[in-house]
């Protein structure tokens, strides 16, 4: 079991870095991995089935007293209707043995074999579906890590513009150059802006929480996320992710419900093997003595050997329509799959073709949204310069800012919202390994 990560260290990610890191430390990964280890595990125990089995024993038996045999008495010179007592045997017994199995046909064992490594090859398409959704994931909690401070890397600068902003429109009113309502107005938005970054510094303690918990890290520790923004929003290979040709037949969920087609058709074969008889060979050694004292360890004494070779083979002739009941319902849950294989083939097309138009659209609203904030903020810096020069009112003043903060938050979103539908689409699109 891999140890949980130590409270004191400090972590340092890009997101390509952070991936791998949940790829070992991951919780889900871990027993991925684990059941992978387990499946391989069956596959040797199905194997040690069909070999050699040997088992001893070893038995004493003291009889307190030696069963009674009634014999008739004629055998001893009684008269008829009477019977003789008689004792058989010794008080004390003792046996020891050891015996040897093998099997030499079975079909359920051959299809037993197949379908456990049948179950490997599932466990390892689950964990490589496990690394894919585990690296989007990662991607989706890193992204609002990024945004929220850079929300706090903003909106913290233009608190600290309004304050400054407060503190002279404060001394312009100390002497009488402008009205009381102007200072209000500028502490009621400076208000605002300290309530904002309050809820954005809780909103980036629960993604870092959320960041941590999908790494495997503990909530303690100190985790710092290299990426800047800009390389992010650079990296968008928006042309390439959109012409990305796409086949289904690579795709994790299809591989998954190959391999249960796979165990499907092996359940039949393990059905259709109950028609088959099976040939067993035994061998068994064994030793008995017999005493009226306990002197077993004594080598003057006797032991009497047994020994026995044989084969035996157990052949099916009738069980009611039972098997062929049983095969047609693995036949029956054969053609359900291949049915699921259909209709998963046309929705993995129609989720791409969705997550293709999802990442576009969100592209160009991002596009949208950066020009209006660029216009709003050109707008809240002229108003800004006319206040300070008294030729704005701090009605104006609000409304601008109150729109700049608007599309600044807008734009925001339309960031974080660009890259996580980039995430999807790049999940659908990540072909399976082997």
């Amino acid at each position: 079991m891999t140890p949980m990560v130590n409270a004191q260290e400090t972590y340092s990610f890009s997101l390509k870095e952070a991936q791998i890191f949940a790829l070992e430390h991951n919780y889900d990964i871990r027993n991925a991995i684990t059941d992978i280890e387990i499946a391989r595990e069956k596959v040797k125990e199905t194997v040690a089935t069909g070999l050699p089995q040997i088992s001893g024993s070893v038995g004493y038996t003291d009889y307190l007293e030696i069963p009674t045999q009634l014999i008739p008495g004629e055998f001893f010179g009684l008269p008829a209707g009477e019977f003789a007592e008689v004792q058989f045997g010794t008080q004390h017994n003792a046996t020891w043995s050891a015996d040897v199995n093998q099997m030499i046909f079975n079909g359920q064992y051959i299809v037993g074999l197949q379908a456990s490594r049948a179950y490997l090859s599932l466990s390892e398409t689950s964990y490589e579906k496990s690394e894919i959704e585990i690296k989007d994931m990662i991607a989706k909690a890193y992204y609002p890590v990024i945004i929220l401070r850079e929300n706090r890397m903003v909106f913290d600068s233009t608190l600290q513009s309004l304050d400054k902003m407060l503190y002279e429109t404060t001394e312009y009113y100390k002497a009488g150059f402008v009205e009381e309502t102007d200072v209000d107005q500028l502490q009621l938005l400076k208000s605002d802006m300290e309530v904002t970054l309050t809820n954005i510094e809780n909103q980036l303690e629960i993604a870092q929480n959320t960041f941590k918990y999908l790494m495997g890290i503990n909530a303690d520790a100190e985790v710092i996320l290299t990426d800047k923004i800009e390389d992010l929003m650079s990296n968008l290979e928006r042309e390439a992710l959109i012409q990305k040709p796409f086949d289904y037949n690579n795709h994790i969920d299809f591989k998954m419900l190959e391999n249960q087609r796979a165990l499907a058709e092996l359940q039949l074969k393990l059905d259709r093997s109950e028609y088959y008889p099976n040939l067993n060979a035994f061998y068994s050694y064994s030793q008995n003595a017999m005493r009226n004292e306990f002197n077993f360890f004594s080598s003057s004494e006797k032991w009497y050997p047994t020994q026995i070779l044989g084969l035996q083979m157990n052949v099916p002739i009738f069980s009611s329509g039972y098997r062929r009941h049983k095969a047609q319902q693995s036949k029956l849950a054969i053609e359900k799959i291949k049915v699921q294989e259909d209709q998963l083939a046309q929705g993995l097309s129609l989720r791409v073709k969705t997550a293709r138009v999802e990442f576009n659209n969100a592209f160009l609203i991002f596009k949208n949204k950066e020009r209006a904030l660029s216009n709003s903020d050109k707008i809240y810096k002229k108003t800004e310069t006319k206040y300070r020069e008294g030729l704005s009112t701090s009605l104006e003043l609000q409304q601008t800012y109150n729109q700049y903060l608007s599309s600044q938050i807008d734009y925001l979103t339309s960031m974080l919202d660009l890259l996580t539908k980039r995430a999807e689409l790049e999940k659908e699109l990540t072909p399976v390994e082997y």
